[in-house]
């Protein structure tokens, strides 16, 4: 340090390199990065199976309410217009073939056969391109239709049932709707305790069944 004055100044010089910041710069060792890499996977081992749950049931829970929202449309449709409409299995969006779980339609059915004849206009559609949950409807006629009134029958003959739906759980994730006579679609609930929605249209509440 050098101190210099001038005309009753005083100016204080340092000389250079007599003051030096130091500085530090410290990154992981060996040692911590492994820790943290255990770590790390400790948790991704934890929350890994409670993210997939979570993931199938959101899959689920949207099939449901896809399902759900269609037939209570095509009920709506029917009763506005005071129509018959029938609800199908549709793989291409447009006729009533494949799997309830590639994809399904409602169409104003005039005839009531349950099947896309010329005329027939189809009122909404939804399709599934790659299916992860298996859906089956309990109708021996394999399709609902709803008559004028709303009812889901037609004459005679009644088309209310239970949809059931599954994915590679089975049972443990089924989830049901119910389709009455009267056109309404209600959930399937678990009326035993046992964790699987019972299906009122199976001998008055047996356990949803997947294939």
């Amino acid at each position: 340090m050098v101190t210099i004055g001038l005309a009753g100044t005083k100016v204080t010089c340092f000389r250079r390199g007599a003051y030096r910041r130091k500085k530090s710069q410290r990154g992981f060792t060996l040692v911590e990065l492994l820790i943290t890499i255990v770590v790390l996977a400790v948790l991704l081992t934890v929350a890994a199976p409670s993210f997939t749950e979570m993931l199938a049931n959101n899959r689920m829970r949207s099939e449901v309410y896809a399902l759900r929202g269609l037939l209570t449309e095509a009920r709506s449709e029917a009763l506005t217009e005071r129509s018959l409409v029938a609800v199908c299995a549709s793989s291409d969006g447009s006729t009533c073939t494949g799997n309830w779980n590639e994809g399904y339609i409602a169409f104003f059915d005039d005839n009531g056969d349950g099947d896309v004849d010329a005329g027939d206009r189809i009122v909404l559609s939804r399709t599934i391109e790659a299916p992860t949950i298996t859906i089956g409807f309990s109708n021996a006629a394999d399709y609902a239709l709803y008559n004028s009134r709303g009812n889901a029958q037609n004459n005679a003959t009644a088309y209310n049932g239970t949809f059931t739906l599954c994915d590679e759980s089975g049972e443990k994730r089924a989830a049901g709707l119910v389709v009455s006579p009267v056109g309404s679609v209600s959930a399937a609930v678990d009326t035993d305790d046992d964790d699987i929605p019972n299906d009122p249209n199976n001998n008055g509440g047996d356990n949803l069944a997947c294939d």
